[in-house]
């Protein structure tokens, strides 16, 4: 669902959007702006949040990327699945 969401807004924003299918590689999703020639590699992830039981209650849990990511550029773009709300970075 946050995949298809992400896409979605990149593609409301006028890029062209390439799937990852295979669900090994190290992006979720590759986009293109054809005016700009901006290139985005994105790891998509679904916003959770701390339990009412936890230090900081209700915050939301940041993930990291891998070092073969962080080499490449990836950027994680959030998605929030009871609002809809997408987070860059």
């Amino acid at each position: 669902v946050s995949k298809i969401a992400v896409m979605k807004n990149f593609v409301q924003n006028g890029y062209y959007v390439y799937n990852e299918m295979s669900n090994v590689g190290p992006v979720d999703l590759v986009a293109i702006h054809p005016v700009t020639k901006d290139v985005r590699l994105v790891e998509v992830k679904t916003m959770s949040f701390r339990s009412e039981t936890s230090k900081n209650p209700g915050t939301m849990i940041n993930r990291v990327l891998s070092p073969v990511q962080k080499e490449l550029g990836v950027e994680l773009v959030y998605h929030n699945i009871e609002t809809g709300k997408i987070r860059y970075g």
